[in-house]
């Protein structure tokens, strides 16, 4: 299977702020960027295109789908910060509860949230059930930089510790096989 990732555009959260699966507003011009993607993409044939169901991937998964139908799946949603969801980081560093998540956030989970352990498992049953349904055909897959990096890391058989090494800029496009 051909897997294409896509990150979604950057969103006017403000710098700092942890957004996980909130909905922070697109920029004015988020219709012209989507374009632009759509473009990069316009000469490859997708079998079947799957996007996390927030809108700053659903809206770029749908412009680049055009008539092709887009599969929305939960499982390709950004870590839940649960409590944390709308704060900045420099308010979370301040929690009691934020130094067992700094310390340990494959394992610890925000209240409320999950743990990084949760998302790999998530991703992880997303891309066995993708490989069961789609085998040696093309996928794009439009997502969040989590994910996305979990993605990478499982296919180059990296440890988890290792998954944010990886750059994953906002409008990141990357094709791996599985």
């Amino acid at each position: 299977m051909q897997l294409t990732l896509l990150r979604h555009i950057q969103t006017q959260a403000p710098e700092g702020l942890c957004y996980g699966q909130s909905e922070p507003p697109l920029p004015d011009d988020f219709e012209k960027q989507h374009r632009q993607l759509a473009r990069a993409l316009q000469k490859k044939k997708f079998h079947a295109i799957y996007s996390s169901p927030l809108s700053r991937c659903a809206l770029l998964a749908s412009a680049i789908a055009g008539d092709q139908q887009v599969a929305f799946d939960e499982r390709l949603m950004e870590l839940n910060f649960g409590d944390w969801e709308g704060l900045h980081w420099s308010e979370i560093e301040q929690k009691p509860e934020a130094q067992a998540f700094f310390d340990d956030y494959l394992r610890c989970a925000p209240p409320g949230g999950e743990s990084f352990e949760d998302l790999i498992v998530r991703i992880e049953a997303f891309l066995r059930d993708l490989k069961k349904k789609h085998p040696r055909q093309q996928i794009l897959v439009v997502s969040h930089g989590g994910p996305i990096r979990v993605v990478h890391g499982l296919a180059e058989n990296l440890s988890p510790e290792h998954y944010f090494n990886r750059q994953v800029a906002y409008g990141h496009l990357a094709q791996i096989c599985l």
